[in-house]
Parts: C-alpha cells; structure tokens; sequence
C-alpha cells in the first residue's frame, strides 16, 4: 500500500498527566475482581476525547494538524479534574466504566467546539449526539454477570491539571497501549 493510499485511524484528544493516569489506574486494579469488565483500558491510553476521526488517510495529517494549530490560537489553557465514576449502559449491566471530568468544562466544551469547526472544513462530521467529556476506564461488562453496587460515584478525585495542549493520536489496535501520538499542538501563546 502507497503512503497515498495508507489509513490511519485517528482522533483529538486532551491527554492526561502520569500523577492523574497513576490514580485512576490503581483504583480500577482495586475493583477489576469485582467488576466483571473484559476490556480494562491501558492506563497510558486514558484522555478526554475532543472528536473522533475514523480512518484517515495519512496525506491529511498534516492539514489536520495545522487546523489543531487554529483551534489552539483561540483557546488559552484551563484546568481539570479527573472526578467521580459512573457508566453508560444498564445500571446492572454496563457497556462503559467512566471517569468524569470536572473544572474548566465550559474551556473544554469551547475547544471541542472549535476542532469540530477546523476539523468540519476537511469533510469531518460531528457526531450527533451531545458531548460527553469522560475518561473510559473499561468496556464490555461480562454477559451473564451483575453488578452487586452501582457504580456512580461523584466524591471521588483521582487529582487536577492544568491543560495546555491538543493531541492527535492513532489507534494501534493489534498492540497494547493501542493510541500512539501523532501530533502534540500547544496552546500556549
């Protein structure tokens, strides 16, 4: 396959620092023989998604990036917190263990809302449905098992930080951690 014609896949995202990355992941190792998940997400792979791109051709990366670069201009750094759990699904049997996100959310909101409009001019769609920053912790409750607790849990933090970039990353799904970086954009001026 030429490089014209090589996929990737990808999507933008606010990453997480290791202190953060380091708390969540001792919490999940704390529940993971109680909580019936198959797939407990990689810690170095935790982020806040900002939008999903799918199968990219690699000749766009670089527009991509420049137009990360425009949405980096108009947004300035802001603060995080990776707080409370919860899951989308049936309360006794769900498809997605969660953290939530507090802080800055409407800094957040105001970001995602410009890489969806760089992203819209290169043929991007958004998703429909509202956004929902989180971080996924697990996926795919195990059939045939229930949850005895729920999971909902807003008193917990797992710490803050303040963001100050964009990340552009592939999907690897053959290896574990599965996203690489593709492109850091700071939005620092």
């Amino acid at each position: 396959m030429s490089v014209e014609e090589e996929k990737w896949r990808l999507f933008v995202a606010v990453a997480l620092p290791e202190p953060v990355k380091n708390q969540l992941h001792a919490w999940c190792l704390d529940r993971r023989k109680d909580w019936k998940f198959r797939k407990w997400v990689h810690p170095a792979d935790y982020h806040i998604t900002l939008q999903f791109l799918g199968d990219t051709p690699v000749t766009q990366v670089q527009a991509l990036l420049d137009g990360l670069r425009e949405a980096a201009s108009e947004a300035r750094p802001f603060r995080l917190e990776a707080a409370g759990v919860g899951a989308f699904g049936r309360p006794d049997q769900p498809r997605v263990l969660w953290c939530g996100v507090d802080g800055d959310v409407d800094a957040l909101r105001h970001l995602h809302s410009r890489v969806i409009a760089v992203n819209s001019r290169l043929g991007y769609v958004p998703e429909e449905r509202p956004y929902a920053p989180h971080i996924t912790l697990a996926r795919k409750f195990s059939e045939g098992e229930k949850l005895r607790e729920p999971l909902a849990n807003k008193g917990l933090s797992f710490g803050d930080w303040t963001n100050d970039t964009i990340m552009l990353y592939r999907t690897r799904v053959t290896v574990s951690p599965m996203y690489e970086v593709v492109g850091i954009v700071s939005m620092r001026k």
